[in-house]
């Protein structure tokens, strides 16, 4: 079986990320690297979340995917939480990076 390429499964971050984006579903992100084998998993935060993964294939080429999200909320005031996903191609002769973001609104 022949293993898949860092640049392939990069084309298939973007479209989870794009489509995620539209979904609104943050989640998304890291169902799909942990159903890809990825390395990495989810950082512990307080009041946000944050996931890292990377792969690298047989010749040295890095996929990094990286979702998080965030209260923007300072206190006495409301604001929206912010969702940022990200992958992101390494060891290559021009980086590749595709990055999609939306804020929830607070009341819907």
């Amino acid at each position: 079986m022949t293993q898949i390429t860092s640049l392939e499964l990069y084309y298939r971050f973007v479209a989870i990320i794009d489509q995620a984006t539209a979904d609104e579903d943050i989640y998304a992100v890291p169902r799909a690297a942990e159903a890809a084998g990825m390395v990495g998993g989810e950082e512990p935060q307080t009041m946000s979340q944050r996931w890292n993964y990377s792969y690298t294939d047989g010749s040295g080429i890095e996929l990094r995917a990286h979702a998080r999200w965030w209260d923007s909320s300072k206190p006495f005031s409301d604001a929206p939480d912010i969702h940022v996903m990200r992958a992101e191609l390494n060891n290559t002769a021009s980086p590749f990076v595709n990055e999609r973001r939306y804020e929830t609104p607070l009341y819907g």
